[in-house]
């Protein structure tokens, strides 16, 4: 065990809801250490483009996409019944974007902001002290170290690494998500298709719910063909191939490559919040079933968090009462 560190708050996981939670909280004045078992860049390779509205660029304070990290920008869409063609135009706009670009951008934000990222550091157990977590015991480069902080935030994903290693006792529900409770996601990125030249096949951003089904703008001309569906990636796989043989039967085009990830799709744990410790993102479970987005179910989890966890530090008391207020906004709001 190397000489321990020491901050106002550490965050385990870089990806959108830490690296957002240590912007809003480094741009505060603490001093903030997040952890990240990856390698920088290697973020949301696994996805590559997301979806996000236009609204919630300025409710969280996040600047619109530029550059290559813009895929595109659609002010419109549609959604499809299950029995027909009568679609209904949706009027609410959609940046469509590269994932790792953007998860690069908010981990700038929170670096410019101050804040000090540990790439390819695991977080292996929670530092608990009086019955109060104080910290994180993490492993890089082959050394163990103790990260001491006065309020540690999981944002580790599904991993949930801080919560799931919390003791019964501390009043945190630290069961691990199962197999069953993720909506499985699987995009195939089509290129070269006739059909959307005669009109047999959609252009822009297309719904269709009764499926969990959509295909949405990629790369140049192409589309994005993706479904969610809960239970396992078999179970996706097959409604998919049900969703496609039915709506579009033969349409010829080029399979460019073919994803898959998962999102939780389940309750979130009855508490976010114990001794020194608040849960967000998917280490939380903060999706909406009903579409299986969680970016910005994790960062209205993590604006509130980023409050309350100023006001508590403020006040010098870190204990489960002082974290509280996240759980009653967040779950009163969404």
């Amino acid at each position: 065990m190397t000489k321990s560190q020491i901050a106002d708050v550490v965050i385990v996981g870089a990806g959108t809801a830490g690296s957002y939670t240590g912007w809003k909280l480094a741009q505060a004045g603490y001093s903030v250490i997040i952890v990240e078992r990856n390698r920088r860049g290697m973020l949301g390779r696994d996805i590559g483009i997301f979806h996000m509205d236009e609204i919630r660029f300025a409710q969280y304070g996040v600047p619109v996409p530029k550059g290559t990290e813009l895929v595109g920008y659609y002010p419109e869409g549609w959604a499809w019944p299950p029995d027909g063609n009568n679609a209904k135009k949706v009027r609410y706009a959609f940046y469509v974007m590269e994932l790792p670009l953007f998860i690069n951008r908010m981990q700038k934000y929170a670096e410019d902001a101050g804040a000090r990222i540990m790439f390819e550091t695991g977080a292996e157990a929670p530092v608990i002290h009086h019955n109060a977590v104080s910290g994180v015991r993490v492993l890089s480069g082959g050394r163990r170290t103790e990260i001491r902080a006065r309020i540690v935030i999981d944002a580790s994903g599904t991993d949930s690494a801080v919560r799931t290693g919390l003791p019964w006792s501390m009043g945190m529900e630290t069961d691990p998500i199962k197999p069953g409770e993720f909506l499985y996601v699987i995009l195939q990125y089509w290129d070269d298709i006739p059909a959307k030249e005669t009109g047999e096949f959609p252009t822009g951003l297309n719904f269709y719910p009764f499926h969990k089904a959509f295909i949405n703008p990629s790369y140049g001309t192409g589309a994005i063909v993706g479904i969610g569906q809960p239970g396992s990636l078999k179970e996706a796989e097959r409604v998919q191939g049900e969703f496609l043989a039915e709506r579009f039967p033969g349409v010829q085009h080029k399979l460019l490559r073919k994803t898959w990830g998962r999102t939780p799709y389940r309750r979130p744990p009855l508490s976010l919040v114990t001794d020194g410790l608040m849960v967000v993102g998917d280490a939380a479970f903060l999706t909406k079933p009903f579409s299986g987005e969680g970016v910005t179910s994790g960062f209205e989890a993590c604006s509130i968090a980023a409050e309350t966890a100023s006001a508590a530090l403020m006040k010098g008391d870190t204990g489960k009462r002082a974290l509280w207020p996240l759980n009653v906004r967040y779950f009163r709001g969404q």
